[in-house]
């Protein structure tokens, strides 16, 4: 669930300070401001903050803050900057093997302009010096500024990003499945602190139990996939808090936020089409690009439990500027849409947005507004716990895309979870490695007070610990249970307001497929869960997205180069309004969801319409009485907070007045 917070700038355009001369530093901002432009972007390239003898980034900032604008500084190192390696200094490269390697035992490549280039892995300790070395320096630089003008970080934020793990995949496997690999740094360096991350993770007390040999079935030869996936997390995890530490030690920026930046550009899914289109000339893989923004979208990173705002990437260098205007104008709508509806948005290079028609760009703009004030919002019903973001998971993830494509998502945290409102459904990967702790968070994200209609996945495996097995157990030893065999066998039991289901894992490849549909949809109909509404034609997809509690929206999407005439099917009889407003100045009003129906519409199930090409068609729903199940169980979990709340201001209270009385102590005891 991302947070209710307003985002200004869904929309934000990159300027890439160090590009422009000084004497024209000026007239390019005021031309920003004459076109309704407040908020810029621009990357602190790492080569370039260690070598700013001319202070370009303080002049930059000076700037901004006389004109009175605001800005994101995106300090971590990123793929998609215009500066030679994206900004990485020139002896990284002079060290002996400083290249990551992806599963195949490549380097991995990034090709953009200016040039092509090799990541370095993260993980060697001359890449990890240096970079402390660039945040130190980084630091001193924001904070002596903050010191003696700390007018110019008045309206800056430092953005920190996930930086380039999600790119580390072989092209081989991402070209036929753009997350069908294992998504990690294979370099000698990485392998060394793999191990040593097994070892030590593995000898806790937990893995030990109930003797000290048990704890070798964790690190053999079978577990090194397993093992891998979430060791290349746990990197990334770490990266993006050591990052902040740093950034904060002696720099006075008021803002600081984390986000998921990604850039399609510079996927691996695109080095074969690239390669192609820089010999032949011809154009971009619009195809290609469009699937991996899906992909993309559908995993939510999280730093410190939280679920982080995704942003998309569009470079005015790399392929994306060989589409024709309507290919690049859907792919900023659809990306837009995707990300906007989470809290997120585009980062476009500015020159790029300016080629577009201004009709175009204020139709974009207007939505982008709905999108921050958060009057659109995408509300997942299913989430799917894996150990890595980036890496393949369990083919049960596929058969729940081919169901419920735009309303699911992938997460790598127990914590994300615990904090999840939306979702009813939860379901964990077979190859999720389980601790006591675990264990105990998602069964209490069932049971609790709030958990009214949710439903927890487990799978039946030999990846738990024995605490975790112990508590499990304890956990459904009163509850009531349910032996069910769908192809897929499993165990159904009521935990608190939710249900827990416990499956057994397929055996053999005969009818998995089958199974696992059926089982799907046997755990949909127990959550409650069922399209909004569907669409007779393959090649249009349907965006469904929230209207502040007023209802649905839905954006039927075309991809294609053609029009396409279909039909939207509904599983009740609904009326459907145009809400063409999203794309006007005046916005969206949420009463105007059912304002603009006909008065003399007769609702029905069934409508026919037409999707220009590369079009975005918005409609509102009303009548859908899917909304009804879905507010009612919306105001039960509301009703729960409430009630969580008042008991936890109760405890509180009984901590400072009763006196022996301490937190978790129950307080009728005290009056006995």
């Amino acid at each position: 669930m991302v947070g209710p917070e307003v985002n200004a700038h869904p929309i934000r355009l990159v300027v890439n300070y160090w590009e422009i001369p000084q004497s024209s530093l000026g007239a390019r901002l005021e031309e920003l401001l004459r076109n309704g432009i407040s908020h810029v972007a621009t990357f602190l390239p790492w080569q370039a903050v260690e070598s700013d003898i001319s202070h370009s980034l303080s002049r930059f900032l000076q700037a901004v803050s006389e004109r009175e604008m605001s800005v994101s500084l995106i300090a971590s190192p990123e793929v998609g900057v215009h500066y030679p390696n994206s900004g990485l200094p020139k002896d990284i490269f002079n060290k002996h093997d400083p290249a990551a390697r992806h599963s195949r035992g490549g380097a991995v490549g990034v090709h953009l302009a200016p040039n092509s280039f090799a990541l370095p892995s993260l993980l060697s300790s001359e890449f990890s010096k240096r970079y402390q070395n660039y945040l130190s320096r980084l630091d001193n630089l924001l904070g002596d500024m903050g010191r003696l003008q700390s007018q110019l970080l008045d309206e800056a934020t430092v953005v920190l990003t996930g930086s380039y793990w999600k790119y580390m995949r072989a092209p081989q496997d991402s070209s036929m499945s753009i997350f069908g690999s294992i998504c990690g740094d294979f370099s000698p360096s990485a392998s060394l602190n793999f191990r040593q991350k097994v070892e030590q993770f593995y000898s806790q007390k937990e893995f030990l139990d109930p003797n000290p040999m048990a704890a070798q079935r964790w690190k053999t030869k079978n577990m090194e996939d397993i093992n891998r996936r979430w060791f290349y997390q746990s990197c990334e995890d770490v990266f993006r808090a050591r990052s902040s530490q740093f950034l904060t030690r002696k720099a006075r920026v008021r803002r600081m936020k984390h986000i998921e930046l990604f850039t399609p550009e510079a996927d691996p899914s695109l080095a074969y089409s690239t390669f192609v289109q820089a010999v032949s000339g011809g154009r971009a893989d619009f195809s290609r690009l469009n699937s991996i923004v899906d992909e993309a979208c559908r995993r939510s990173s999280n730093f410190d439990g939280e679920a982080l705002p995704p942003y998309m990437h569009w470079t005015g260098f790399g392929s994306f500027r060989t589409l024709n205007d309507s290919e690049k104008q859907f792919l900023i709508l659809k990306s837009l849409l995707l990300t906007g509806s989470q809290g997120g948005g585009i980062y476009l290079d500015d020159r790029e947005w300016f080629s577009l028609s201004p009709t175009f760009r204020n139709r974009a703009e207007n939505l982008a507004r709905s999108l921050g004030q958060r009057e659109l919002k995408a509300q997942p019903q299913v989430l799917y716990l894996a150990p890595s973001l980036w890496s393949k998971v369990d083919p049960l993830w596929d058969e729940i895309q081919k169901k419920l494509p735009e309303d699911s998502r992938i997460v790598s945290s127990v914590d994300r979870v615990q904090r999840e409102r939306d979702a009813n459904l939860v379901l964990v990967d077979p190859s999720f490695v389980m601790t006591r702790d675990q264990v105990s968070k998602l069964t209490g994200w069932v049971s609790s007070p709030q958990g009214q209609g949710r439903i927890l996945v487990m799978p039946r495996s030999q990846l738990y610990t024995e605490a975790a097995k112990a508590e499990l157990e304890q956990v459904i030893s009163k509850a009531e249970r349910l032996d069910v065999n769908l192809g897929i066998s499993y165990q159904l039991r009521t935990l608190g307001n939710g249900k827990l289901v416990i499956y057994d894992l397929p055996e053999g490849s005969e009818n998995k497929e089958s199974a696992w549909q059926i089982f799907l949809n046997s755990l949909f109909s127990l959550a409650n869960i069922t399209h909004f509404c569907s669409v007779s034609d393959g090649r249009l997809r349907i965006l469904p997205l929230h209207l502040n509690s007023a209802g649905l929206g839905i954006f039927i999407v075309n991809p294609s180069g053609r029009a396409v005439t279909a039909d939207l099917i509904f599983p009740s009889e609904v009326n459907i309004s145009d809400l063409g407003s999203l794309f006007s100045a005046s916005g969206l009003a949420p009463q105007d969801i059912s304002q603009k129906a006909p008065t003399d519409q007769v609702a029905a199930s069934r409508y026919a319409l037409e999707v220009p090409p590369y079009g975005v068609l918005p409609l509102g729903v009303a009548g859908l009485k899917m909304d009804e199940v879905r507010f009612e169980m919306h105001e039960s979990q509301k009703a729960g907070d409430v009630t969580e709340s008042l008991r936890s201001n109760v405890a509180d209270a009984g901590v400072n007045e009763l006196p022996g009385h301490s937190a978790g102590e129950d307080i009728g005891a005290l009056w006995s």
